[in-house]
């Protein structure tokens, strides 16, 4: 697992890809600083928008540009005619998108305090890191499910879908639905979370994310190694 994740890293070592893990939380905090900046709530409203959207098409744009590049350069043909077993191939993949995941969210997180220290937010620095940490839990699972979709489609179809889903997420946030929609579980604790309620339904929302994370890395992994 080791080698396999090295060689992930070193794919990536000479594309976009691993500068995007650095520039996208960057940019979604730029934006959202221009929109929010004179909003008494511009923190709250930045750690909103990055459960439900940001992150979600970051996820899709890193591991879609990653499969890209390698649907480009040999279609896992390096891979699929190796001695490597595919599915601990997959599993490696999904854990560097796992890797990759974490670190856009340190890199928000770091971002979004300075933005509450510059305004001079009332949000406390704990339930700030505590948030997103619980956002990050509740949206691991992306990580395989977009690693499954980019295999079996392209970049674009993949980007529409993390769209379309973040905008449907947007609408059934105050519904009965959002608890059913994963989209939407990374914003459901964090409204939760940042104002400092830990109820029980949010932590059942982080063992359901992993739960469907474990069951999508193991499905990803096996249509894999079938294909």
């Amino acid at each position: 697992m080791t080698n396999i994740l090295k060689v992930e890293f070193l794919k990536t070592k000479h594309t976009v890809v691993r500068s995007l893990a650095w520039l996208l939380p960057l940019i979604a905090i730029l934006m959202m600083t221009a929109v929010f900046w004179d909003n008494q709530y511009s923190v709250q409203l930045m750690m909103g928008q990055w459960s439900y959207f940001w992150l979600n098409m970051s996820i899709a744009l890193v591991i879609g540009i990653s499969t890209y590049y390698q649907k480009q350069a040999t279609k896992f043909k390096e891979i699929l005619t190796s001695p490597q077993d595919l599915f601990t191939y997959e599993i490696g993949r999904i854990i560097h998108g796992m890797l990759q995941t974490i670190l856009m969210s340190v890199v928000f997180l770091v971002l979004v305090i300075c933005v509450r220290v510059i305004f001079s937010s009332s949000e406390e620095i704990g339930l700030m890191v505590g948030s997103i940490v619980g956002i990050l839990l509740t949206s691991i699972w992306l990580v395989p499910f977009y690693s499954w979709l980019c295999r079996i489609t392209n970049l674009y179809f993949a980007l529409g879908i993390g769209f379309l889903s973040s905008i449907l997420a947007m609408f059934l946030s105050r519904t009965a639905f959002s608890m059913w929609w994963p989209f939407d579980w990374g914003m459901l604790l964090n409204n939760m979370w940042l104002k400092g309620d830990f109820a029980f339904g949010t932590w059942s929302l982080i063992i359901c994310s992993l739960i469907l994370g474990f069951i999508l890395s193991i499905f990803s992994a096996y249509s894999f190694k079938k294909q």
